[in-house]
């Protein structure tokens, strides 16, 4: 497990390996977020927007 997340983290740096971002959702709407992934209604990462 350990070399297989050597791994990963190299490729991620060296910029080939992405993750999937679905939706993005305003810290306010955290409850909205929390409802998509819950129902499986997303698709790759659900990200909360801190600004």
């Amino acid at each position: 497990m350990r070399a297989f997340t050597e791994s990963a983290l190299a490729e991620a740096a060296a910029g080939r390996l992405r993750p999937v971002i679905g939706q993005w959702f305003p810290l306010d709407r955290a409850a909205d977020a929390h409802a998509a992934i819950q129902s499986r209604a997303t698709v790759g990462r659900t990200l909360l927007e801190v600004r």
